[in-house]
């Protein structure tokens, strides 16, 4: 086969830009340390990378709803913290009182610092976390209760998505924790788990709901008994023998403004039948607390859960993606080497004219 000089001048701008091409190449490799820069480098690697980016913005996306919830529960937990520490010492000023040796102290005077234990049961039950309540169920931006104690929230539980498909209640119902509601129905820290995802699943939920608020108003009512409750200024006493109570749980205010009005009233008995319901009131605290350190324990398992599966997801991504800079720089000198020897050639060639034909 004949070759010409017009073959050889086309050989040797392909090689040319051949060298030139892999060497520009390796140099976007080491200057942005990745061997996958555009779609055609490696496509179904592209597609592999794009989906684990997916994943790990969700997975971040998950670590902050984390760190949210638990944050909100650690509130939560604090502030059910000093609510026990204020029935704990409430208690103790049941016991003083109710003996007749409490070192001279009037029981008036005690009732005046259960008064103050009751004032500030009631900020702690509109204790805030942020701008939201921390006791008023969906109704975050009403405070929760009133001087008098009476409930203006809802028993919306607050849902955080924690994993695909896995929701976390974050708060817990004031009517529950300081009114004793639902006790008889799965707890006074009962969590919801199912959350509706679509119209249907809505409609269907409200209607649960509304049948089970049905069935619960049943149950209260076959439980009702009538009781005659000793009384100052319109405020009554809460007893443990209440059947009322003993289905419900305890109504902390009442308790606290039971033994108060026993205090004031010089009422012996009903001091000393204060501290049942103080006992109740207590554990039922404790309870919720339980339940908000299950809820944060459950978190941090999933939290540990979630890092491990971003590591390895970015360790994945980084052997899709990620180049080697050692071969990158062993392959860029190799290829800087091949161009120049590439150019030194064809400047041998490009220099010939025709008097070196002629020779």
């Amino acid at each position: 086969m004949r070759v010409s000089d017009k073959m050889r001048q086309t050989t040797m701008l392909t090689n040319l830009n051949k060298n030139r091409s892999e060497l520009t190449e390796l140099q976007n490799q080491a200057a942005s340390q990745k061997k996958v820069t555009k779609p055609s480098d490696d496509p179904t690697g592209v597609a592999k990378i794009m989906h684990n980016k997916s994943e790990l913005k969700k997975l971040d996306q998950f670590d902050r709803n984390i760190f949210y919830a638990r944050t909100f529960l650690e509130s939560t937990e604090s502030t059910l913290s000093q609510l026990g520490e204020a029935i704990v010492r409430a208690k103790e000023l049941a016991v003083q009182a109710a003996s007749d040796t409490n070192a001279g102290m009037p029981r008036e005077m005690i009732g005046s610092e259960v008064t103050q234990l009751y004032n500030s049961v009631v900020e702690l039950s509109n204790r805030k976390f942020g701008d939201r309540y921390l006791f008023s169920g969906f109704k975050t931006t009403d405070a929760p209760f009133d001087s008098d104690g009476r409930y203006a929230g809802d028993d919306g539980q607050i849902q955080v998505q924690n994993m695909s498909g896995t929701y976390m209640p974050i708060n817990l119902v004031g009517s529950q924790v300081f009114l004793g509601n639902d006790l008889a129905y799965g707890g006074a820290v009962s969590r919801e788990q199912y959350v509706p995802k679509t119209v249907e699943d809505l409609q269907k939920f409200k209607l649960n709901q509304i049948e089970e608020e049905f069935q619960k108003s049943e149950f209260m009512q076959n439980n009702l008994e009538t009781r005659g409750p000793a009384s100052i200024n319109g405020q009554g006493k809460q007893s443990e023998t209440d059947p009322v109570t003993k289905a419900r749980g305890v109504n902390i205010f009442s308790a606290l403004k039971g033994l108060e009005v026993s205090l004031k009233t010089n009422d012996k008995i009903g001091i000393q039948e204060s501290l049942d319901s103080l006992d109740q009131a207590f554990n039922q605290v404790n309870l919720a607390r339980a339940e908000v350190g299950g809820r944060v324990n459950q978190l941090n398992a999933t939290q540990e859960g979630i890092q491990r599966a971003s590591i390895d997801n970015k360790t994945y991504n980084s052997q899709l993606e990620d180049a080697d800079v050692f071969q990158v720089m062993t392959d860029l000198n190799r290829s800087n080497q091949t161009l120049q020897a590439t150019l030194e050639t064809s400047a041998k060639f490009s220099n010939q004219s025709l008097m070196d034909f002629l020779r």
